[in-house]
């Protein structure tokens, strides 16, 4: 046996393994982010179906493009205060997990 072999199959190993991972994450984040921008689209559409028809595509334009900014920036602002604040990470999950924890009691309550 190779010993330069061994140690370039490990590596190219840990690298797709570590490419496939960051895919995994990045398909799993951008498919959330579908799924939860479906209320912007019901809100969006809700008010552009009050405007005249000829207003309606700047209105449902600008709604998509102030809610992917919003979405950007409260995403950039949220990872540098996670970042900075190290109590804030606990904290969130645990509001997270009240939230989650309500939602299903609401749902599940006769």
């Amino acid at each position: 046996m190779v010993r330069g072999k061994t140690s370039t199959r490990t590596r190219f190993e840990w690298r797709f393994w570590m490419t496939r991972t960051i895919l995994f994450s990045i398909a799993a984040i951008a498919f959330t982010d579908i799924a939860l921008q479906l209320d912007n689209a019901l809100a969006i559409s809700s008010v552009a179906s009050t405007v005249p028809p000829q207003s309606r595509l700047p209105i449902l334009a600008g709604g998509v493009l102030l809610a992917a900014l919003c979405l950007f920036g409260f995403t950039l602002i949220g990872s540098q205060l996670i970042d900075r604040i190290t109590w804030l990470k606990p904290v969130a999950g645990l509001a997270l997990f009240v939230i989650g924890g309500k939602l299903v009691y609401d749902y599940f309550r006769p």
